[in-house]
């Protein structure tokens, strides 16, 4: 499991160095300290790799996130928006070839599901939370709320990705996305604790 772990997080650093035009299975499997015929043991190709080593930095904001069980709705998104801002500044030439994968990849393909799946019905749970509070309007279609966001995280990274916006912006840029939808769907005590931060986050620039 050591040797999978250690191949996957090899692949996401050589990957930002060499970009992926430069990234070779036996590069790969050099770096590794494994031999090819290994390497192709465990995947079957560069993409799939890829793919994986995406899945494993997933997994790990995931666990990451068990530092915060405590917290639910609105507070749970922009927690974990955040954390996976600062993997993508961490490892932001991994992140510039998983978003030239992702954009030329196909409904169905493992890295769109590595990217997407469950990411929409996560956040529709979290927004439950906050309708089951009274925060947000019992009429409101959910799945169209987290398909916006998803949306607007891919804009933000897009933006980037493009030059238009620098990774220090990346994170903040994201998250006052977020409360712009946040502020426009919440009511209340909700509603002006997100107004102010947001605010606030237009004050510190």
């Amino acid at each position: 499991m050591k040797r999978q772990e250690n191949i996957l997080y090899t692949t996401r650093k050589l990957a930002s160095k060499v970009r992926y035009e430069g990234l070779t299975m036996r590069g790969i499997a050099q770096a590794s300290e494994v031999s090819p015929k290994t390497l192709y043991n465990l995947f079957s190709s560069k993409d799939e790799l890829l793919a994986a080593a995406l899945e494993d930095l997933v997994g790990i904001v995931q666990e990451s996130m068990g530092n915060y069980s405590d917290l639910r709705g609105i507070n749970y998104i922009l927690t974990k928006r955040k954390i996976s801002s600062e993997a993508i500044m961490r490892s932001p030439g991994f992140a510039n070839v998983i978003i030239t994968l992702f954009f030329k990849a196909k409904p169905g393909d493992r890295l769109v599901s590595a990217l997407l799946g469950g990411v929409e019905q996560e956040i529709v749970e979290q927004l439950q939370f906050e309708k089951d509070e009274g925060s947000i309007a019992a009429d409101l279609d959910l799945a169209k709320v987290s398909a916006h966001l998803t949306a607007q995280t891919w804009g933000g990274l897009l933006l980037w990705d493009k030059g238009l916006i620098s990774l220090d912006q990346l994170g903040d840029e994201i998250r006052r996305s977020f409360l712009l939808t946040f502020v426009g769907i919440t009511s209340g005590k909700k509603k002006n604790k997100l107004l102010q931060e947001l605010i606030g986050m237009g004050n510190r620039e």
